[in-house]
C-alpha cells in the first residue's frame, strides 16, 4: 500500500473517446480535444493536474491519437512528463489500463478526460492512506441532483466509506451517490494477467468491491461533465463564470 511519505505523482487519464455526441464540433478531433472557449477541454484538466503536484502525465489514447500526441509532445513547459500508451478504438477502458503497465507508478491517479472536478488530492491522499484499500473512488453526493443523469446515483457508500454497490443502469435501491470517474489505485490491484477487453468500471470496480478494496472519497463540490452539447455548455459557462483558465504555458511553445 502507499506508504505515508510518499506523494502520489502520477495521473493516468482515459483519452480515447470519439465525441459522437459533441459532433460537429468534434469532426476530426478526439473527445478530450473538444474546444472550450477556443482551449481544448484537456488543456484544463491537465492545468488541474499541475495546480496539485502532478508531474508525470500518462494518456491512454487511441482514436485520433496522433491529434493529441502532436498538441502535447512529450514534456508540457511547466516540465510535466507525458507518456502515450496507444490502443485500438475499440479497446474498452480495462484493456487501455493493462496496456499501460510499464508506464504506471505503484501508485496514481487515474481518471477519465471527459470529466473536470477541482481536485481535493491532499485529501484524498490522507483517506486513501488511512483506508490502506487498492482502489479509491471520488464520489458525488448529488444531494441536489445535479449529476450527470440529474438525481439519478450509479453507486451505494457503506456508513463506513466503502463503495458497496456500483451499478451502471441505475436502478438498484439505495443508490446514494455518482462515480465521477476520478480514482486512486494501487498497481498491484490491477490484473494484468487478464488479456480479455475488460472494462475498468463494468468489470473491475465489482470485483474491487467483492474484495471490500473499493474505498469512497465523497464530496459535495460539483463536477462536470462534456458528454453531450448541452453539458458541454455548462462548462464552458462556469468556465466563463469562475474565471477558470487552463495554464497557457503547459503546452510548449508550437504546438498545435
Amino acid at each position: 500500500m502507499l506508504e505515508k511519505t510518499k506523494r502520489i505523482k502520477q495521473a493516468v487519464i482515459f483519452a480515447g473517446g470519439q465525441g459522437t455526441r459533441l459532433r460537429p464540433l468534434t469532426n476530426g478531433l478526439p473527445k478530450p480535444l473538444a474546444p472550450v472557449n477556443g482551449i481544448p477541454f484537456l488543456d484544463y484538466l491537465l492545468s488541474c493536474l499541475i495546480d496539485v503536484g502532478i508531474v508525470h502525465v500518462v494518456l491512454l489514447v487511441g482514436y485520433k491519437a496522433e491529434k493529441i500526441m502532436n498538441r502535447y509532445g512529450h514534456e508540457l513547459a511547466d516540465g510535466i512528463k507525458i507518456d502515450y500508451s496507444i490502443g485500438e478504438v475499440d479497446d474498452a477502458t480495462g484493456r487501455r489500463l493493462l496496456n499501460a503497465k510499464h508506464l504506471l507508478d505503484d501508485t496514481f491517479m487515474l481518471l477519465y478526460a471527459d470529466n473536470y472536478w477541482p481536485i481535493d488530492l491532499k485529501n484524498m491522499q490522507v483517506l486513501y492512506q488511512k483506508n490502506q484499500v487498492g482502489v479509491m473512488a471520488t464520489v458525488f453526493s448529488n444531494q441536489s441532483g445535479t449529476g450527470e443523469y440529474g438525481s439519478e446515483n450509479n453507486v451505494e457508500v457503506s456508513a463506513d466509506g466503502f463503495v458497496i454497490c456500483y451499478d451502471k443502469s441505475r436502478q438498484s435501491n439505495h443508490l446514494n451517490g455518482v462515480d465521477i470517474g476520478y480514482f486512486i489505485v494501487n498497481k498491484s490491484w490491477i490484473p494484468f494477467h487478464r488479456d480479455d477487453n475488460l472494462s475498468f468500471e463494468e468489470d473491475l470496480l465489482p470485483e474491487f468491491i467483492a474484495q471490500k478494496q473499493l474505498a469512497a472519497f465523497v464530496t459535495d463540490t460539483q463536477y462536470y461533465y462534456i458528454t453531450d452539447m448541452p453539458s458541454l455548455k455548462s462548462f464552458e459557462d462556469m468556465v466563463k463564470h469562475d474565471h477558470i483558465i487552463a495554464h497557457m504555458g503547459c503546452v510548449k511553445e508550437g504546438a498545435s
